[in-house]
């Protein structure tokens, strides 16, 4: 373990023994059930709080509350990917290598967050008989490599806290996706935040191209520090993340700035007897 620590971050928080697997399993668990504990808040302040939320479709609930968890999970990452990228000297001086006691923390804890995501991911698709290929493979590639981080001792963070910075667009996916739901999409307030929005799955794709020169840059280093599964594990999610998943959201996302639909359900077909969604909202009867 080559863990060092700056002391710039409050040791009450973040001063454990993270070589012990009984303090990193504990810090997991801690992250699923606090997630989990997000999840059940946004259900009931949604309910008694939120005109839109009592509108929606049991599988459209679930999906808010998930929007909603994602959002908060990405604040926290976004915030330990930037201080990784733009102000911690110890991981930037070995990419390869280097730890510090709050990354830790935020390995253990993001791995907790992505197994809660797996998990709710499966049970909704088994609920609602639902399955999206390119998200499963999203949150399985992130939980496993994670996970990975959890066991290996001697694995560097650098690369791992930049990975966090890509939930950088998950606020504005989430804010994105209420608004639509709430009818708000000809606001201006939508729309600042679709273009926003945009914006940083633009600069996912900036960070993708960086985390592949970091790779290309300490080479041997990863080699040393990760196991050969794990390392082609990485390799494997960054290329589909590079090649396939960022450039599919990105069109989908700016396609949605200019036809503002929910492409996350499908409309009923003409004749289902369910009436359409306009902008989100179930239109009322005429004569009303």
């Amino acid at each position: 373990m080559n863990l060092a620590n700056d002391g710039g971050t409050s040791e009450s928080i973040f001063d454990l023994d993270y070589a012990s697997w009984e303090v990193r399993s504990t810090l997991v668990a801690a992250g699923f059930v606090f997630y989990l504990g997000v999840f059940v808040v946004c259900h009931q302040l949604s309910s008694s709080l939120n005109a839109t939320y009592p509108s929606l479709v049991a599988k459209e609930k679930v999906f808010w509350n998930l929007a909603a968890t994602r959002a908060v999970f990405g604040v926290q990452s976004t915030a330990a990917g930037l201080w990784t990228l733009l102000a911690d000297p110890v991981l930037q001086a070995d990419k390869a290598h280097a730890q510090q006691t709050w990354s830790w923390f935020h390995v253990t804890v993001a791995t907790g967050f992505f197994l809660f995501e797996n998990v709710a991911l499966h049970l909704s698709n088994l609920l609602f008989r639902t399955f999206d290929l390119f998200l499963v493979l999203h949150h399985l590639f992130a939980f496993l490599g994670f996970l990975g981080l959890v066991v290996n001792l001697r694995a560097g963070h650098y690369l791992a806290m930049t990975t966090l910075l890509l939930e950088m667009s998950t606020p504005f996916t989430c804010v994105s996706w209420m608004l639509l739901k709430a009818g708000w999409s000809d606001s201006l307030l939508w729309k600042g935040n679709q273009w926003l929005m945009i914006h940083m799955f633009h600069c996912r794709m900036v960070l993708t191209y960086h985390m592949w020169w970091v790779c290309l840059q300490h080479w041997d280093g990863l080699r040393r520090s990760l196991d050969t599964p794990h390392l082609a594990l990485f390799l494997s999610g960054l290329g589909l993340l590079t090649l396939l998943l960022n450039p599919y959201w990105t069109h989908k996302k700016t396609q949605q700035l200019l036809n503002p639909v929910d492409w996350n359900f499908a409309q009923p077909p003409p004749g289902s007897g369910v009436p359409h969604r306009t902008n989100g909202q179930v239109p009322g009867k005429k004569g009303q």
